[in-house]
């Protein structure tokens, strides 16, 4: 699969030993904190970490609709909304996936997480060793953390299920860490410090601190913004004013759908149905934000092909 990449351009006006550092910093900064300050792994600052990532995480693929609609050369009205449609049939799947299934709506999230993840080190390194890195970044937590992971999942599955996934998740997670680790130094040897750097920080924040306060150093500090940036960037012929429009119109939309999951939920107190909440409205929003960005990487890959030559003609 390849990735859609645009330059990296984000944060090129903050000085480089600042962008170089700023993640390792913050990094060891909670690690401290949590340690010696004040624990991070309660219910409610976990509840908050999830709350966050929602926030942080929806605006990166706001603009979705309107980067297919180009891609796909479908930027008419019409072509928009068959687009929309798919996006939101696609988003009501698996939420319906979650209500009859879920553990299988959880392992499906997770794959789909360390395959999306994985996408943002494959700036010239070999696709197995991003893949190693998107692995471990899902991964590590339940090896570290496997009473927390174990419990956040069975919040999510409803059953002891969660507990066995998150077991597996753990087993998996040493030749994902290894392989990260020959990540960072093959980006090290190869003048990409920065990822070199990153990739270590995130490891560094999976293995020392709360599941979700380590996921929120990588989707928030990295992921998110870096999308979003190039989001916008792609996005450049739009006018400022109607960009603004989208992105609030599809931000309160998704916080209204997360609402409405929420107040769905019985038997579940306010800090985990937060957390539940959460999951699954990130993961109905990622599915379709992943299938639309693979279907448009296989769509240009396809138009940079050079045509066959056509055979038995006159």
């Amino acid at each position: 699969m390849t990735a859609i990449q645009l330059p990296k351009s984000i944060g090129a006006a903050i000085p480089l030993t600042l962008r170089l550092w700023a993640l390792p910093l913050i990094t060891v900064m909670l690690i401290l904190a949590d340690y010696f300050w004040v624990g991070m792994d309660s219910a409610q600052i976990t509840a908050t970490a999830a709350a966050f990532i929602v926030l942080a995480g929806i605006p990166h693929g706001t603009l979705d609709v309107e980067i297919a609609a180009r891609r796909f050369g479908r930027t008419s009205i019409i072509g928009k909304a068959k687009i929309l449609f798919a996006y939101v049939v696609c988003a009501m799947a698996m939420i319906l996936l979650w209500a009859t299934a879920p553990e299988f709506a959880l392992i499906s999230f997770l794959v789909i997480s360390i395959v999306h993840f994985s996408h943002d080190w494959r700036g010239g390194a070999d696709p197995f060793l991003a893949m190693m890195v998107g692995w471990a970044l899902v991964a590590l937590p339940a090896l570290a953390r496997p009473t927390e992971v174990a419990m956040i999942f069975e919040t999510l599955t409803g059953n002891q299920n969660g507990q066995i996934i998150s077991a597996l998740l753990a087993c998996a997670s040493v030749p994902a860490a290894l392989g990260s680790l020959v990540f960072a130094y093959w980006s090290y040897t190869n003048e990409d410090r920065q990822s070199a750097v990153e990739v270590i920080a995130c490891i560094v924040a999976a293995l020392f601190l709360p599941p979700l306060i380590a996921f929120a150093i990588f989707f928030c500090g990295l992921h998110s913004p870096r999308h979003f940036a190039d989001a916008l960037r792609e996005t450049g012929t739009i006018s400022p004013a109607k960009k603004v429009m989208i992105i609030i119109a599809v931000f309160a939309l998704s916080i209204g759908l997360g609402a409405l999951l929420f107040a769905n939920q019985s038997g579940l107190s306010v800090d985990t149905g937060i957390i539940r909440t959460a999951f699954v409205l990130i993961s109905t929003l990622t599915v379709p934000h992943f299938i639309l960005e693979h279907l448009m990487s296989k769509w240009q890959h396809s138009t940079l092909l050079p045509s066959a030559p056509k055979h038995g003609t006159s």
